[in-house]
C-alpha cells in the first residue's frame, strides 16, 4: 500500500450520503486519503482538469446531469483517473453498465462498510494502474517517466540543469534519455563532445527530414548517442543551414518515439512556446521551469508557468528550480518567488562557475565529474 494518501474525489449531492461515505474513508484509514467533494458534475469536472486526482466516487444521479451522461462526462474528462461508481438499489443496473463501460466497480450506498469501501478503493486503482500499463505496451506507449525543462528565457541555465538531472538519473537507472528540442544551435554537443566531429553526430535534423509516419522508436534509437554511463542522447542542430522552427507534429511523433526508450526521458525544450513546444509539454508528466532570481526573470517564469497551464499541463506537474548563477544586485526571495509563480519548487541551485568551466573542459556533466561539489549535490537531491 502506497504511503503517499490517495486523493479522493467524492462526487455526491447529498449531504448525509456524503457524511457517510466520508466518515467510513476516515475511519481507520490512519491518514491513507485525502477527501474533496463535488455536487454537482461541472464542479467535478473542473476539479478534474485542475488538481491530481487518483479515484472518483461517482453518484450518478446530480442536479445537473442522470445516468450514464454523468460517467460519460466524467470519462472524457480523465480518462486516466479509475471509476467508482456509487449507487442506490434501485440504480444497480445503471452502475452495472458502467462497469461494462469501463467503471472499476460499484458500492451500494448504506451498505459499504469501511473496511469494505477502503479494499474497494485500493484495489480499483491497482487494477487500473495494471490495465492501463498493459493498454500502453500493447499501443507501444511510454511505460517510464517524461520530464521537460524550460528556461524562463534564453541563457537561465536550463539545458546545464536538464543535462545534470538526466546523468544523475543515468547513475541510478538503466535507461535514460536526454533529447534536445531545439531548433538552434546544440548545447549538448559543447558538454560532451566539443573536439569531436559534428556532422557524425546529427540527431535532431536527421529525425526532423524524415515524414512524421517514419519517426518511429526504431529510428529514433538510431539517432541517439550512448555514452558509457548509460546516458543516451539525442543532439539538436549544429549548423546554422539546419537552424529552422520544429514541425509540431514531427515534434509529436518525436517525443511519442523516446517515450518508449528508456525509463526517464529529459527533454531540453526551447524558452519560447512555440507550437512544437507545446506539442511537447503535453506529453510530459512533469515539467520543470529554470530561473534566476531576478525580477525580470520570475515575471518571466510566471509567464511560462500560465503559458504551461493553458497548454493543459496541470499546476501540479509543473516545478520551479532556481538558478542562482552569480551574485546579483537585485535578487528575489525564495518565498516570493513561490508566491509569484504559483508552482512547487524542485530545487534550488547554489552558483557554480568554476564548476560549469570544468563541465565543459571534462566532457562530463558535474554531477559526474565533481559529484561531491555543492553543485552537484544540489543537482543530485
Amino acid at each position: 500500500m502506497s504511503t503517499k494518501p490517495y486523493n479522493i474525489l467524492l462526487v455526491e449531492d447529498n449531504d448525509v450520503d456524503a457524511r457517510v461515505i466520508t466518515e467510513s474513508l476516515t475511519k481507520g484509514s490512519q491518514g491513507s486519503f485525502v477527501i474533496q467533494r463535488a455536487e454537482r458534475l461541472k464542479d467535478a469536472l473542473e476539479k478534474l482538469r485542475t488538481q491530481e486526482i487518483d479515484l472518483v466516487l461517482l453518484d450518478f444521479m446530480l442536479p445537473d446531469s442522470e445516468g450514464m451522461a454523468t460517467f460519460t462526462a466524467v470519462r472524457k474528462e480523465a480518462p486516466n483517473v479509475p471509476v467508482v461508481a456509487l449507487t442506490g438499489m434501485s440504480d444497480e443496473a445503471i452502475a452495472i453498465e458502467a462497469v461494462r463501460q469501463g467503471a472499476q466497480d460499484f458500492l451500494v450506498k448504506g451498505q459499504a462498510q469501511p473496511k469494505i469501501l477502503h479494499r474497494a478503493i485500493h484495489y480499483a486503482i491497482e487494477r487500473h494502474k495494471v490495465q492501463l500499463a498493459q493498454l500502453k505496451q500493447a499501443q507501444g506507449e511510454k511505460t517510464g517517466k517524461m520530464i521537460g525543462f524550460i528556461g524562463a528565457r534564453g541563457g537561465v541555465g536550463a539545458t546545464t540543469v536538464a543535462l545534470n538531472i538526466a546523468a544523475a538519473l543515468a547513475k541510478k537507472h538503466k535507461d535514460v534519455v536526454a533529447a534536445e528540442l531545439l531548433g538552434s544551435y546544440s548545447a549538448f554537443y559543447d558538454h560532451f563532445f566539443y573536439k569531436k566531429s559534428r556532422a557524425a553526430l546529427n540527431g535532431l535534423d536527421t529525425l526532423m527530414k524524415l515524414d512524421q509516419k517514419e519517426i518511429t522508436s526504431r529510428e529514433v534509437q538510431r539517432c541517439l548517442v550512448k555514452l558509457p554511463s548509460g546516458l543516451s542522447l539525442m543532439l539538436g542542430s549544429q549548423r546554422a543551414e539546419d537552424f529552422k522552427e520544429l514541425d509540431p507534429d514531427k515534434t509529436g511523433a518525436l517525443t511519442r518515439a523516446l517515450a518508449v526508450l528508456g525509463q526517464y526521458v529529459v527533454l531540453d525544450l526551447p524558452s519560447h512556446a512555440s507550437a512544437a513546444c507545446q506539442m511537447a509539454v503535453k506529453h510530459c508528466d512533469f515539467v520543470v521551469v529554470v530561473i534566476d532570481r531576478t525580477p525580470t526573470c520570475v515575471m518571466a517564469g510566471k509567464v511560462m508557468v500560465d503559458l504551461l497551464q493553458l497548454c493543459g499541463v496541470i499546476p501540479v506537474r509543473i516545478g520551479v528550480v532556481i538558478v542562482n548563477r552569480q551574485p546579483l544586485p537585485i535578487s528575489v526571495d525564495v518565498a516570493e518567488v513561490l508566491s509569484t509563480m504559483g508552482c512547487q519548487l524542485v530545487g534550488v541551485v547554489p552558483t557554480a562557475t568554476d564548476a560549469c568551466s570544468e563541465e565543459h573542459r571534462a566532457g562530463m556533466p558535474m554531477v559526474s565529474n565533481d559529484p561531491q561539489g555543492t553543485a552537484s549535490g544540489a543537482l543530485i537531491e
